[in-house]
């Protein structure tokens, strides 16, 4: 398998494609203590299953207008797209399914980022996809496309701040 994608000064994040400064420090903070934030072992939030290739979650950070969004996290540490074997595509299929069965997703999305966070969007780097239901008549737009910088606002904090907050 390669190795994380090559983040300047992060193994795991990639900072400007966080969104608020809540999930900025978590990151940060996990970064910092050498954890991947995605790791099951290592995630903030309860995981509501999991398979042989993904955990499932309800996104902590759900984007605007969803009514429902899961986070799908690979269990193994992936990084790249084209480490995914064959049938961890079928166990998405799956997962994807069960989603929909269990939850009753009338519609909704499935976004799945891949390569450069600067190009995809992706914030964190373990290979990793949102599905989505958006509530009625809202729309729900997933964003893809990176930024260079931090988004106005948001601020870098140091190990002590995060830990003393």
């Amino acid at each position: 398998m390669n190795e994380p994608l090559e983040v300047p000064e992060y193994k795991y994040i990639y900072p400007p494609n966080a969104r608020d400064q809540e999930q900025l420090d978590i990151m940060l903070r996990m970064e910092t203590e050498d954890k991947d934030p995605m790791a099951p072992e290592h995630i903030e939030q309860e995981i509501l299953f999991q398979t042989d290739f993904w955990h499932v979650s309800n996104n902590r950070f759900p984007y605007a207008g969803a009514e429902k969004h899961f986070l799908v996290v690979s269990m193994q540490p992936i990084y790249h797209l084209e480490d995914m074997p064959v049938e961890m595509w079928m166990d998405l299929l799956a997962v994807w399914k069960r989603l929909i069965e269990e939850y009753h997703l009338e519609g909704g999305g499935l976004c799945f980022r891949f390569g450069d966070p600067a190009k995809s969007g992706a914030s964190l780097t373990r290979l990793h996809c949102h599905i989505f239901m958006p509530k009625e008549g809202e729309k729900v737009k997933p964003s893809i496309g990176g930024r260079k910088e931090l988004k106005e606002g948001l601020t870098v904090r140091s190990l002590k701040d995060l830990i003393e907050r």
